[in-house]
């Protein structure tokens, strides 16, 4: 394959060469440069060496701090999960859900502070989870890999971004009907495979797109149809009620569509209309059986033989002792989320400017449809002799016999009124944007540019209680719903799987209609508007950006409090400056320095102004919370700069550092408090309950913190066919002690270390990549149940194959977590309060997971 000098290519990378281009989203072309770049050959992307070499073109020719993952060709994309691949990006870290990637962090600024856009977008999104919080983050369950053609991740800043990105921002970009063949077909079937259920599940895509023999008008239509049996096994503490081996089980359907529309009838105007439809069934059932202590607050404490204290501390935690009961318990769930975009963009090229306008509406719905918590009809059953002891930070359990494979319990009792419910979700935004870039030859300075953007967004969350038929008895008996056994815990333990399908069905029938829980009810309604000018400049050997992006938001919050409906609302306003500067200071070495201030609006979580209860009436006694929202609650701001130095050595391979810093504003933090029963508004039916009062969190802005950090990265085609991607990342994070309730002075989902190794061969008929990506451990932190804790380092080795039997036909193998890493999760609080019998005190063994191994085998085809 003949490959173009890298110094001749890069304006042809930008406008040809990347499926679903770069170009649309950074400055735009002066007129004279497109002219140029369309007489450059352009480079077919096919096969490893091929796509690294874009990615390294992309990244050089960029004025900021890029860094760029294409599709090798139709359906070659690296991973089967977006964010699976943007791991293998240095500086970034990627949290897993189930075993699958689900967020991104940039720099160790966190989950929720990495903006995740679609060609440059936001897109609308609910999760399946009835406890997940309603955030802005981009679902990376929802969005399969074969509809994406490249990943761009902007680490600096530039006036034309939108804002969002305090750590970077992710922009994936689709593909558009005129960048392909006349008539391409593309296909696949797939069978995948994983350890924890044994299940092997289908997957197909396919994709295909016309265009006129003019080139004016196309047309692409794409699809991905996915099934996968889930599941999962573990140990879990919610302390200091009990611990126990648990287990979930979740059938995910997924299916992706979209159509997209690009009409070109002149060299100068240029429209695409975007529609995506992306679903996904989710429903699920939690196991457990869990292992009460006999040794608690409100029982005997004498028998307790080890106990956990953060050191100088006077609250303590059991560790080692004695059980008290076994208890069968099931939550059987029903869950969907879907999310739709529709989205033109129109581009007119005139004889010295670019002008570009983009309409949108993206909407989301989803959360949990149908909920129900069935329980041990008898209470519980002694467990005579038992311990447990998790003085290794290991849940450690001697039963002394007790047969927990075969425990029946005879009867189960099903929660209800508020126990029995639906939690829908929904998330929409319409936006608007239009921009114009003008050629110009101010010395130096030879384009500036100019936008404004609006965009509109609500999102509410709110539960419906069952209301059932009088008469109705809660409690089944558990003949004929033995269904045989269920995998639970980390040390093969079984539990006897009674058939969710037909409880369901059992108390669904007793449904004669619904109450909605007002306090429940969560509304954000937000305007965001953000105006910028920014300037382009080159002279011999310099290029760079400068710029002033301006943005306001007004938001409002509705609730209910005792049945009365009120909302409070807030507004702020923020100037972000931003410089990016590149030096050629040799023929194939670039130093590059950028500053800029950035931000991202709270969570709407966080931003909700109507109580979240929790803890009431369940199996806990004395943990009921009243956890209240702040519509004020300000942007997180930072100000942030980056130096680099990048060497080319050749058109495949790369070495290259950067030094990093943030000093970044308004982190949310919860403080703590108690009250008594007549200081809340909300009726705690159990005296005991009573006695105890409430756990008040409160939402608030707290301390600054400091991001510093070193990115090393070394690529290389060796020539032979063998290649290396090799990358490290230092990140330090550092902020007050009690910048967070637990004490712990660094930020979420911050890991000090995180590295890849990967490394590939490749031939005219084989393509081989084996890599291994690992982080040190880092802190997760929610509110309510599931509290704060760290999780310990993770590493994945993932492998990928393919055989090019023919020019058109593909048989590949994926594998994913090959050593079948798990996740272990301790506890972290250096807090005496709330510490006192906690899960999530100081090196408590709160939670841990097996994650399975992920393997797939299938044929493509293209045409």
């Amino acid at each position: 394959m003949q490959h173009n000098k890298i110094n001749k290519c890069a304006l042809a990378v930008k406008l040809g060469l990347l499926v679903g281009s770069a170009a649309l989203s950074m400055p735009a072309f002066a007129a004279d440069e497109v002219e140029k770049a369309q007489e450059v050959e352009v480079i077919e992307i096919r096969g490893i060496r091929a796509s690294q070499e874009a990615n390294l073109n992309a990244k050089r020719f960029n004025d900021g701090t890029v860094d760029m993952i294409t599709a090798e060709d139709l359906g070659k994309f690296p991973d089967k999960n977006v964010a699976e691949s943007l791991q293998r990006i240095p500086g970034i870290t990627i949290q897993r859900q189930f075993g699958e990637g689900a967020g991104v962090s940039i720099r160790g600024a966190g989950l929720d502070l990495t903006l995740t856009t679609l060609n440059g977008q936001n897109v609308a999104s609910t999760g399946w989870f009835v406890l997940e919080p309603a955030k802005r983050s981009f679902n990376y369950e929802l969005l399969p890999s074969e509809l994406v053609g490249d990943l761009e991740v902007y680490k600096s800043s530039q006036a034309d971004l939108a804002e969002g990105g305090v750590g970077g921002t992710v922009i994936v970009n689709t593909r558009k009907p005129l960048d392909l063949d006349a008539l391409t077909a593309y296909a696949s079937v797939e069978a995948a495979y994983q350890t924890d259920s044994g299940e092997t599940d289908p997957m197909f895509s396919g994709l295909g797109s016309w265009k006129n023999d003019d080139e004016t008008f196309g047309v692409l239509v794409a699809g991905v149809l996915q099934n996968r049996s889930l599941q999962r096994q573990g140990n879990e503490a919610f302390w200091q009620w009990g611990a126990g081996p648990v287990g979930f089980e979740q059938d995910r359907e997924r299916t992706a569509l979209t159509a997209t529309f690009q009409y070109r009838p002149t060299d100068a105007l240029n429209i695409v209309f975007n529609a995506m439809d992306m679903q996904m069934a989710a429903n699920n059932t939690n196991f457990a059986l869990w292992l009460t202590q006999a040794d608690t607050t409100w029982g005997d404490t004498s028998a307790t033989e080890a106990w956990t204290t953060y050191p100088g501390l006077d609250t303590r935690t059991p560790v080692k002792g004695p059980l008290n009961v076994a208890f069968w318990q099931a939550r059987p769930r029903e869950a969907t989320m879907k999310s739709k975009v529709f989205d033109l963009k129109v581009d007119y090229q005139g004889e010295n400017y670019l002008l570009e306008f983009q309409l949108g509406d993206t909407s989301s719905t989803g959360g949990t449809d149908f909920e129900m918590v069935l329980e041990d009809g008898t209470g519980g059953t002694p467990i005579p002799g038992g311990s447990y002891d998790f003085t290794g930070k290991v849940q450690t359990w001697d039963v002394n016999g007790f047969d927990l494979t075969n425990y029946d319990p005879g009867t189960l009792a099903m929660g209800t009124g508020a126990n029995f419910n639906r939690t829908p979700k929904s998330d929409e935004e319409t936006y608007a944007q239009a921009d114009i870039t003008f050629d110009v030859d101010y010395g130096p300075i030879n384009a500036v540019k100019f936008g404004a953007k609006v965009s509109q967004h609500n999102t509410w969350s709110r539960k419906f209680d069952f209301i059932q038929a009088d008469g109705f008895n809660p409690v089944i008996s558990t003949d004929g719903l033995n269904t045989g056994t269920f995998d639970i815990g980390t040390a093969n333990y079984q539990m006897i799987r009674f058939d969710p399908d037909a409880l369901k069905a059992w108390a669904r029938s007793s449904i004669v209609g619904e109450t909605e829980d007002l306090g429940a009810y969560s509304e954000i309604d937000e305007d965001n508007y953000a105006m910028y000018a920014m300037a382009k400049f080159s002279t011999e050997g310099i290029r760079g950006n400068f710029g002033l992006r301006y943005v306001t938001t007004d938001a409002k919050s509705t609730y209910f409090v005792d049945g009365v409906q009120g909302s409070s609302s807030a507004d702020y306003a923020e100037f972000l400056p931003s410089f990016n500067i590149a030096f050629d200071v040799a023929p194939d070495v670039i130093v590059r320095a950028s500053a800029a201030r950035v931000m991202a609006r709270p969570q709407y979580a966080d931003m909700y102004v109507n109580p979240n209860v929790m803890g009431i009436d369940d199996d806990v006694p004395n943990n009921q919370r009243w956890i209240v929202g702040n519509i004020g609650l300000k942007p997180f701001v930072g100000d942030q700069f980056d130096l680099g130095i990048e060497w080319y050595f050749n058109a495949n391979s790369l070495l290259s550092a950067a030094l990093f810093a943030k000093d970044v504003k308004n982190f949310v933090n919860i403080s703590t408090s108690t009250a008594t029963p007549d200081q809340i508004p909300f009726e705690l039916v159990r005296e005991d309950e009573r006695g105890f009062g409430w756990i008040v969190e409160e939402k608030g802005n707290g301390k600054d913190a400091q991001i510093t950090g070193m990115e090393l990265q070394y690529q290389q085609d060796f020539g032979n066919g063998f290649g290396s991607i090799v990358n490290y990342t230092y990140t330090d994070t550092s902020t007050d002690a009690d910048t967070f309730a637990d004490l712990n002075p660094v930020l979420s989902d911050s890991s000090r270390h995180s590295y890849n190794l990967s490394g590939y061969y490749e031939n005219d008929v084989f393509q081989a990549r084996l890599s291994y990506n690992w982080r040190s451990e880092y802190m997760i932190r929610e509110a309510g149940s599931y509290g704060n804790r760290l999780h310990d380092d993770y590493g994945s080795l993932d492998m990928s194959i393919v055989w090019s039997v023919t020019d058109n036909i593909d048989i590949k193998v994926d594998a994913v977590n090959l050593l079948e890493e798990g996740s272990k999760q301790i506890g972290q609080n250096r807090s005496a309060a709330g510490n006192n019998y906690n899960g999530f005190a100081w090196q408590f063994p709160v939670f841990q997971y097996d994650l399975a191994r992920r393997i797939s085998v299938g044929a493509s085809f293209r045409f």
